[in-house]
């Protein structure tokens, strides 16, 4: 499935903070630089005050619901102040959205670029393709690019680890019998 990659960068910036809630400073600003992020510098104190944030984040990815998940991301963008706005970065430079004001800090921007980029995904009706990873023991959080949409794992890795432990289990089964 093809996204819009602006719109959309705050949902893969959203996927990255909870799937690394502990990032260092320089990898989180190489994530933000890749997805062309305003003045992305970042201080080891911004990326502490976002600690938080990204649990919240991972409540939609785990919502069972499209409906649950649009709840828990509405309430992210009350949450980060979020009121878009179209802005240029010079003249002759296309226009783009903007949720919280250029100068706010990293923080403020970072909170509204990832809550509105969830809601973008939900609102173009993709909300079901964010998701948690269904092997129990893993927790990593991804937005379902594949055409069909029914990917249910993270990666192959986890998906062959599931498929082995229940090939063992059947064949348990099937011995008991």
């Amino acid at each position: 499935m093809q996204f819009n990659t602006y719109t959309y960068a705050g949902a893969h910036i959203a996927a990255w903070l909870v799937n690394n809630p502990s990032p260092r400073a320089p990898a989180f600003a190489a994530v933000l630089h890749g997805y062309d992020v305003h003045q992305a510098v970042t201080t080891a104190a911004q990326v502490q005050t976002l600690r938080p944030w990204a649990q919240h984040l991972r409540g939609v990815f785990e919502a069972e619901t499209v409906a649950d998940k649009a709840e828990r991301a509405d309430a992210l963008l009350v949450a980060a102040d979020c009121r878009p706005r179209l802005v240029s970065h010079g003249a002759g430079l296309p226009f783009h959205f903007h949720y919280v004001s250029v100068h706010a800090g990293l923080a403020a921007r970072v909170k509204a670029l990832t809550a509105a980029g969830l809601a973008h995904v939900i609102d173009d009706g993709a909300g079901s393709r964010l998701r948690a990873c269904s092997r129990a023991s893993c927790g990593t959080v991804f937005i379902d690019t594949s055409r069909n949409g029914r990917r249910h794992f993270c990666s192959v890795r986890c998906a062959n680890h599931v498929n082995v432990a229940n090939h063992r289990l059947r064949r348990r089964q099937a011995l008991t019998r």
